[in-house]
């Protein structure tokens, strides 16, 4: 239980760090595409290393690269697309309430395929984990609702959130055996690296590449960061199931604050410490009878079997 507990606070503590250096690399003036850039080489030359150093490389065959290619797509490439042409066309206070409804998209579908049965206080759970992420992101970032937004670009965007919860409970339910949360972090960094390096090299945007020593501490954290946080990430996801795993996205939101007052000057108002304590309660509801909703199965393997 304490495992369980203090992998989530790691994951949401990851995601909030990463968050506070993308928005330090942001003022520093370095564009997004060259933070994932670095970010994927990065991550991908890390594990990279790794593996050589223990000879311990991800293992490979049909079915295996299956469950690597297409968690990579659903994770991180399609995510990232959708997000690229949807963020400059929404106000970002939008958006981000948008990305937040990705646990309740995840529960939704974990209980539509029948992964987790219906039951009223996970559901409870996790409406007041989004009720208070919302009021942390009210608090400290005081939008303005009155801009307009297209109907079409708001629907487009619920597309990022659907996007990282089809993945979620993908990797959840169909992790193949032969594979740990380090091999699938590695093989996943390795094809963003590759997909990465190709598109910015067919659209010309690797002659910015040299933007990135503008901020260097920046970089190193996302780096770490994020390759860290994937691999937490992965390991929840397999042990304790995906919706479990998307509450992370609530508890970065308390770091992301707290870290925010003293990196960044944000405001912090008691309405932002009574949301955190309101997202507290709902991962503890969540922690205490989530799991009991989840449906009794054998593990599913995605694999490719060959004719003999």
């Amino acid at each position: 239980m304490a495992l369980k507990l203090g992998l989530l606070v790691l994951l949401g503590l990851l995601w909030s760090v990463r968050l506070s250096a993308i928005k330090a690399a942001g003022l520093a003036g370095i564009p997004v595409h060259v933070l994932v850039v670095v970010a994927a080489f990065g991550i991908a030359a890390f594990y990279s290393i790794r593996a050589v150093w223990s000879r311990d490389w991800p293992p490979i065959d049909r079915g295996v690269l299956g469950f690597y290619a297409l968690s990579g797509t659903l994770g991180f490439l399609a995510p990232f697309a959708l997000e690229s042409a949807v963020a400059p066309n929404l106000p970002v206070f939008l958006f981000v309430v948008i990305i937040a409804t990705m646990p309740i998209v995840t529960l939704g579908i974990s209980i539509l395929i029948g992964i987790e049965r219906l039951r009223a206080l996970p559901i409870l759970a996790v409406m007041l984990g989004f009720v208070g992420a919302i009021a942390i992101l009210w608090d400290t970032g005081r939008a303005d609702l009155s801009e307009q937004s297209n109907a079409w670009w708001v629907a487009a965007g619920f597309g990022v959130p659907m996007l990282y919860a089809i993945n979620t409970v993908f990797v959840a339910a169909r992790w193949p055996s032969r594979a740990g949360p380090v091999h699938v972090a590695h093989a996943q960094a390795l094809i963003v690296a590759a997909t990465v390096l190709v598109g910015s090299s067919a659209s010309g945007a690797i002659t910015d590449w040299r933007l990135a020593g503008l901020d260097l501490p920046a970089l190193g954290l996302i780096v770490f960061g994020e390759g860290l946080a994937l691999l937490v990430y992965l390991r929840i996801a397999r042990d304790y199931g995906a919706t479990y795993v998307s509450l992370a996205n609530y508890v970065s939101m308390i770091f992301a604050a707290m870290l925010g007052a003293v990196w960044f000057g944000d405001r912090l108002t008691p309405l932002s410490i009574c949301a955190a304590i309101v997202i507290v309660v709902a991962v503890a509801l969540y922690q205490r009878y989530g799991q009991k909703a989840y449906v009794d199965r054998e593990p599913v393997e995605l694999a490719i079997k060959l004719p003999k």
